[in-house]
């Protein structure tokens, strides 16, 4: 996925739901089902005064690895500042994860689970 995270999101948006590649089209499906799984999540994750520090990114790495979807609230204090879709961009690089969706003071981030050897035998 591309860097600026946000932006490509919200190009997707305003594409046609018919695109005229293939692979565009199951990659607005996916975001979709995500976006849909977001929405009955409960946040995980909550960013706190302190902000964006090395121990929340990798506490979010952490819980990335362990289930894929993970929903971050960031307090008013933690925005001093910032604007939301900034830090939201800013953990999703930092994390190598994408940015799934953005509302109010929380935000969905998605990366997909690596195999483990021992999964693949099941």
């Amino acid at each position: 996925m591309r860097d600026d995270c946000v932006s490509y999101l919200l190009g997707l948006r305003k594409k046609e739901a018919i695109s005229s590649s293939e692979g565009a089209t199951i990659e607005k499906k996916r975001l979709t089902g995500l976006r849909s799984r977001s929405r009955q999540t409960v946040p995980t994750v909550w960013v706190g005064k302190d902000g964006v520090s090395e121990d929340l990114l990798k506490h979010v790495a952490d819980q990335l690895r362990a289930r894929e979807l993970v929903k971050l609230k960031v307090q008013k204090t933690a925005l001093a500042g910032t604007e939301m879709a900034k830090m939201a961009e800013r953990i999703a690089t930092s994390t190598s994860s994408t940015l799934v969706e953005i509302m109010g003071h929380t935000f969905t981030l998605y990366k997909r689970r690596e195999m483990t050897e021992a999964s693949r035998k099941r």
